[in-house]
């Protein structure tokens, strides 16, 4: 965020900024959402719905576990939420007292440990690497339960079938699936494929495009129901009433073809980005197979990965998310690059870094 405030100096000021540092896709949300909210507004009165969504909505995510991975949950298991982030401290608020301690990744998505430190748990961190493809192996394990983020965000990893069903078999599992559908080669397997001993977490803001409409979910076992919804009771009240009934039809058709066309932007951008930072010089060891983000190593321009993005957004205009972000495992070596970005503003941004780290310009 420190970058990202510096940018926007920069950008007021004048300066032009190609960002890479932001998380945020900028493709628009499909018209067919837009022209549904301006029908709700126009024939519904806003006020709290039920405190974990509206029953219809609950029934079209159940639908859409049925069709797009072959899982029979409950409506009565989907508890919508005001974004996945408020779905995600409440579960690990209930699984932390009534499961155990909670392990995440490290490099992995800053606000795990955040959230538990927030809640005042004690946790621990698992290191990854490269040679295990940033992912967390049965050794790794040391508490009951463990975090998963596939595909992952910063590394873009995804973990397979088989790797989820054995480290089910030993923890409990909280699955963060915010990227799902962002998948550039197969599908990315649902823990729910392989046990019910598990909480998934996903929304609508990254496949869905619907950042700003603040909408998320959690499907938990049926013994979280009534703790979850105790606690969004107090933390939330109820999810957006607006953003709930718009989002009844992103499962319908016409708006699931559009963003699978997405799908095909977001790859060629990747493919594009990849081929130009290897050109310039960084080293990329996991390529990744979801999500929109590119961990790059950068031992061959610096061992302070911080500062090195602060003189790339001062020297070149172009910001990038410094390693230290996602925590202290030899995070000093990555940065990420986001590739939220057009084509062409991703072939401006690597011409800059080119000129700046081969040609001294």
């Amino acid at each position: 965020m420190k970058v990202l405030e510096r940018a926007k100096e920069l950008e007021a000021s004048g300066r032009s900024v190609i960002h890479f540092e932001v998380g945020e896709p900028d493709l628009p949300v499909p018209e067919v959402i837009k022209r549904r909210a301006a029908e709700v507004v126009k024939t519904v009165e806003l006020k709290y719905t039920e405190s974990t969504g509206i029953r219809p909505l609950k029934e079209k995510i159940a639908e859409y576990y049925e069709k797009a991975y072959s899982i029979n949950i409950s409506p009565d298991q989907v508890i919508v939420t005001p974004g996945s982030s408020p779905g995600l401290l409440s579960v690990l608020k209930v699984v932390s007292e009534k499961v155990g301690k909670v392990s995440y990744a490290d490099p992995g998505y800053p606000c795990y440990k955040n959230m538990l430190r927030f809640l005042n748990l004690e946790s621990v961190s698992i290191p990854v690497n490269p040679e295990s493809g940033f992912k967390i192996s049965l050794r790794d394990l040391k508490t009951e339960v463990l975090i998963l983020n596939s595909p992952s965000n910063p590394t873009g990893a995804i973990y397979s079938k088989r790797e989820l069903e054995k480290l089910s078999e030993k923890v409990f599992l909280v699955s963060d699936e915010i990227y799902h559908g962002l998948v550039y080669s197969g599908k990315a397997p649902s823990v729910l494929e392989v046990t019910d001993r598990a909480v998934v977490v996903n929304g609508f803001s990254k496949f869905f495009l619907m950042t700003g409409w603040r909408l998320g979910w959690v499907v938990v076992p049926e013994w979280m129901v009534e703790d979850m919804t105790a606690v969004l009771q107090n933390i939330a009240i109820s999810p957006p009433t607006l953003s709930q009934y718009a989002a009844l039809v992103c499962f319908e058709e016409e708006c699931l073809s559009e963003l699978r066309r997405n799908v095909e932007i977001f790859k060629r951008r990747r493919d594009l980005m990849l081929q130009g930072l290897k050109e310039i010089g960084f080293r990329i060891p996991v390529e990744p197979e979801g999500a929109f983000y590119i961990f790059a190593d950068v031992s061959e321009f610096t061992n302070d990965s911080y500062s090195f993005a602060f003189e790339v957004l001062e020297k070149t205009g172009v910001a990038i998310t410094p390693g230290r972000d996602f925590g202290y495992n030899e995070t000093d070596r990555f940065v990420r690059f986001s590739f939220c970005t057009d084509e062409k503003d991703i072939e401006e941004g690597l011409e800059r870094l080119y000129r700046f780290l081969r040609e001294g310009i």
